[in-house]
């Protein structure tokens, strides 16, 4: 009836129509120039390796901060990977670096959502290290260990214009 409050169901679907609405609208967006600093950081991937800021040194990499509660994260993966296809063999790296959900959470997901290319365990210290203010936020860090580019929200991360922008640090 016109003039009455909106109802909770009603509200919750205005809400998932307008989240829906913007994460199509950011997989289309590029990213944002930026300049900041690697952080120092020493994390272990799901498979037990330690990485470190130096881990990064001397190529590209695209570094991917998602959860497994985080829709629009798991919806970036199958490109992420794909992307991962064409980057691997030009010497650029890529990693994700889950949010902080702990070892068996995040191998129990990556038996029915596989990640290809290396995936650490954040911690409690992560998100803020890295400036991350949402998920998923990928950044790209250049050979000099400078973070370069930003890209906050999902991505078709195998588009070509997109790809070549991080290519294009090689």
């Amino acid at each position: 009836m016109p003039g009455q409050a909106p109802t909770p169901i009603m509200l919750v679907a205005l809400v998932l129509v307008m989240l829906s609405v913007s994460t199509r609208a950011s997989a289309q967006q590029s990213m944002n120039e930026i300049e900041r600093a690697l952080p120092e950081f020493n994390l272990q991937a799901v498979d037990s390796v330690q990485w470190q800021a130096q881990s990064l040194a001397g190529k590209p990499w695209v570094i991917n901060f998602w959860a497994t509660w985080c829709p629009p994260c798991i919806e970036e993966i199958p490109s992420m990977n794909a992307a991962w296809d064409v980057l691997e063999p030009l010497g650029i790296g890529m990693l994700a670096i889950n949010a902080g959900e702990g070892q068996d959470t995040v191998s129990t997901f990556l038996n029915t959502v596989p990640i290809d290319f290396p995936t650490l365990l954040g911690n409690v210290d992560t998100l803020p290290n890295w400036s991350v203010r949402a998920l998923p936020t990928t950044i790209v860090v250049n050979a000099e260990g400078e973070v370069v580019y930003e890209a906050l929200g999902p991505r078709e991360w195998d588009d070509e214009a997109l790809l070549q922008q991080v290519i294009d640090l090689n």
